[in-house]
């Protein structure tokens, strides 16, 4: 299978492309520049110059069997025009260039379109579940909700095989988000723990959603949106006891409660506000209750209908991901 790529240089991108040539699949991916050009090659892809903002860039994914879009901005310092651009408009023009080519589509969504839930909401499954608003300031979760509207509206009108992936949060190699922060936390020698830490994260390592993905292409009768959000219970304590084991540290658990964990976070948020007007302020208010809180997601449908399952423990996931970045330094 021909693939065209997306996000071939981010996290869950660079991923799936070492999963797609490992089943065998060619991989043509957009790139940004050198860099990335080097990146996509090493991992065994092909790369092609290119922004995804720009609807020219998109007639080289017509000849393709599958289109895999997973590029995003994140948590990147831009203006909402920019993130409506990248995240929005983008998505709207691979559902096109799907639409153009009879290509099976499948689009990294996220969870954060189903808004930044209240801690007591639980089983949160694509069918049913209701969709909270969303702070004008959230841009990630503006931008990714929007995104998927354009690319139902397109895909729908068109007969389009679509699948959108909701994972939660993503951690791993090449992980410019999330890892790097505790990594930085443990080399201090301290570690905090949000509440009482026995909480079963909502996260999911990139190698096992890049599965995910192949998964789908492997199955182009499912449709729809699903959950990408369990791959193994880890509490945060052990989470952060496996990322100093991986780094050959002992940490010092410092316990937070979680109303001050918060009223940091709205803080910090508050003050990249303030000091960036206009532009994304990062990691939102609510990431302190992603810390402290029990994993509300749950995957059945992508393990009933797709047969996924994580083929990388999580134990093993964090550890293999810490001493990647680790070596980097």
């Amino acid at each position: 299978m021909d693939v065209f790529l997306t996000g071939g240089t981010g996290l869950v991108g660079s991923h799936t492309i070492q999963h797609l040539r490992a089943a065998g699949h060619t991989v043509r991916a957009i790139v940004r520049d050198a860099a990335g050009a080097d990146l996509v090659q090493s991992l065994g892809g092909t790369a092609i110059g290119g922004h995804i903002e720009d609807e020219s860039c998109w007639h080289a994914a017509e000849a393709a069997d599958a289109i895999v879009h997973t590029a995003a901005l994140v948590t990147q310092p831009q203006s909402w025009q920019t993130y409506q651009a990248v995240n929005v408009t983008g998505t709207k023009y691979a559902a096109q260039a799907a639409a153009r080519s009879g290509a099976r589509l499948v689009h990294l969504s996220s969870v954060s379109v189903y808004g930044r839930q209240p801690t007591t909401y639980r089983g949160v499954v694509e069918e049913h579940a209701r969709w909270a608003p969303l702070a004008n300031s959230d841009y990630y979760a503006r931008s990714k909700r929007q995104a998927e509207l354009a690319l139902w509206s397109v895909t729908r009108a068109n007969g389009v095989s679509a699948l959108a992936l909701r994972p939660c949060v993503i951690y791993g190699e090449r992980d410019r988000v999330f890892l790097p922060h505790v990594i930085r936390a443990v080399r201090y020698g301290i570690s905090p723990l949000i509440g009482h830490g026995n909480n079963v994260l909502a996260a999911v390592y990139a190698g096992n959603v890049a599965t995910a993905i192949v998964a789908a292409l492997e199955h182009p009768e499912v449709e729809g949106p699903c959950n990408i959000t369990n791959d193994g219970a880890m509490t945060q304590r052990e989470f952060f006891c496996t990322v100093a084991e991986a780094m050959g540290r002992s940490v010092r658990f410092v316990r937070i409660p979680l109303v001050a964990a918060t009223a940091l976070t709205v803080a910090y948020y508050l003050f990249r506000r303030l000091t960036r007007p206009g532009r994304c302020a990062g990691i939102p208010a609510s990431a302190a209750r992603f810390l402290a809180t029990e994993n509300p997601y749950t995957s059945k449908r992508a393990e009933q209908k797709l047969g996924w399952r994580p083929t990388t423990p999580p134990k093993e996931a964090v550890a293999r991901a810490v001493r990647s970045l680790v070596s980097e330094r």
